[in-house]
């Protein structure tokens, strides 16, 4: 006979996969979505040049931007509860 407590694992584990197959699923219609978007902005002009020192300081100040928000979210994630 099954226990409860078995069966009750086995469902979490039914709903956590179900859940992660779902996530994937809308991550990669936003992603799909997000890029056909970008496809249009000026970044698919001719005439622009990643070459460029401009374009160059838009992608270093992208990614301090995002390393400081994810230390300042792992800092409010790790302070203690009063």
């Amino acid at each position: 006979m099954v226990s409860s407590d078995g069966l009750k694992t086995w469902f979490d584990y039914q709903l956590l996969f179900l859940g992660l197959a779902i996530t994937v699923v809308i991550a990669t219609v936003v992603w799909n979505r997000l890029v056909s978007y970008l496809r249009t902005l000026l970044l698919a002009a001719p005439e622009f040049d990643p070459g460029t020192p401009t374009f160059a300081l838009a992608v270093t100040g992208a990614g301090i931007l995002v390393i400081s928000l994810l230390i300042t979210l792992a800092g409010l994630l790790n302070r203690e509860r009063l």
